[in-house]
C-alpha cells in the first residue's frame, strides 16, 4: 500500500475525469443514448491522461518544510 501513496494523487486524477466523463457519455441526452459509443471513449481516455499527467508533475508540498521559501504553498 505505501508503494502506491505517491502516486495516489495521479491515480485520482486519472480515474476521477474518466468516471465523469463516461457518465456523462451515458445520459439519455447524448448522442449514444445510453451506450458509450467510440468518440465519447476516447475523449474520456485523453481526458485521463492528460490531467492524470498534469496532476503527476506538479510537486506535492514538502512534509518537512526544508524548503518552504521556495515553495508557493502558504505555510502550514
Amino acid at each position: 500500500m505505501t508503494n502506491v501513496l505517491p502516486y495516489a494523487k495521479a491515480i485520482v486524477g486519472f480515474v476521477a475525469p474518466a468516471a465523469s466523463a463516461l457518465i456523462a457519455a451515458t445520459q439519455p441526452g447524448t448522442p449514444g443514448k445510453e451506450a458509450i459509443t467510440g468518440t465519447e471513449l476516447l475523449v474520456a481516455l485523453l481526458t485521463a491522461f492528460v490531467t492524470a499527467s498534469v496532476v503527476w508533475a506538479v510537486p506535492n508540498k514538502d512534509p518537512q518544510a526544508q524548503h518552504q521559501d521556495e515553495s508557493v504553498q502558504p505555510p502550514a
